[in-house]
């Protein structure tokens, strides 16, 4: 359960940095305070990765922090980044604790805690775990603070598979172009694949069809060879943002299965294109 899915069940986009920075000690860090009503603390956790970001009442508090992602998310890509405050220390730290002992029970996840509220959105394995963590957080919360999620559970692999066939279905996808005559991809058609990317690693248990496809100009063998180099372009592309060769399976169909009306320039444009499917 990673990212792709997230962002389509929560409506936000992750993109974290690797490795742990602490905002340096100074002059900026004493005399500008957040007050209790901007105090702020967000976990983002997703395929490996998490970013932990707010507002922490003590230096103490800070080094727990970090002590319990690196106890929770063991192996994890970890951004933290902390801002002092003004804020009633122990209820703070305890519940910024609590909270990602929740996070650390899920596959992904998007929660903020703010002095009145604690809200958790993402994807969770169908386990006790998750359920006694939030049952804990809920209980042990002071009465003037409104805990609210909106979870996924995940019962089963079969749903999980339904789940990222959703997804991808749900994916926006524009064309992926070419040079002419050519497997450069053109610029353009990067962010297509950054979205194929990033689903594939949500759903690593999917393998993803890559079929490319030409128009009618020209010698057709020479069509079914530029269509299936295309094909490889693109799992080439794929492979090398870190999804596993063996997961992209490449074809090409040349001129044989147009959607579009080769005889106008139009036409000709549609039907050079490549397609994604699952398998």
């Amino acid at each position: 359960m990673r990212a792709t899915i997230t962002t389509l069940l929560l409506g936000v986009g992750i993109l974290l940095t690797t490795g742990i920075h602490r905002d340096e000690p100074g002059v900026e860090a004493t005399t500008h305070l957040a007050p209790l009503s901007d105090a702020t603390f967000s976990v983002t956790s997703a395929h490996g990765r998490i970013t932990v970001t707010g507002t922490t009442a003590s230096a103490t508090h800070e080094e727990s922090m970090r002590r319990l992602v690196a106890e929770y998310f063991p192996g994890a890509s970890a951004e933290i980044r902390f801002r002092p405050g003004i804020l009633p220390g122990e209820r703070w730290e305890s519940s910024s604790a609590r909270l990602l002992y929740v996070i650390a029970a899920m596959e992904s996840a998007v929660a903020e805690m703010r002095p009145d509220t604690i809200s958790i959105r993402g994807v969770a394995s169908a386990t006790e775990s998750f359920s006694t963590r939030a049952e804990f957080l809920q209980k042990n919360l002071p009465a003037e603070v409104a805990l609210t999620t909106d979870v996924v559970v995940i019962t089963s692999q079969a749903s999980f598979d339904e789940l990222c066939e959703r997804a991808f279905t749900s994916l926006v996808l524009g064309p992926v172009l070419f040079q002419e005559s050519s497997t450069e991809i053109r610029r353009a058609s990067l962010v297509t694949l950054d979205r194929i990317t990033e689903f594939a690693r949500d759903c690593p248990s999917v393998s993803i069809a890559i079929t490319g496809h030409t128009d009618a100009s020209g010698d057709e063998t020479w069509n079914r060879r530029l269509s299936i180099a295309r094909a490889q372009a693109v799992a080439d592309h794929i492979a090398a943002n870190g999804i596993e060769p063996a997961r992209l399976i490449v074809s090409g169909l040349g001129s044989s299965a147009p959607i579009a009306d080769n005889s106008t320039a139009r036409g000709r444009e549609q039907n050079r294109r490549i397609e994604f499917e699952l398998r």
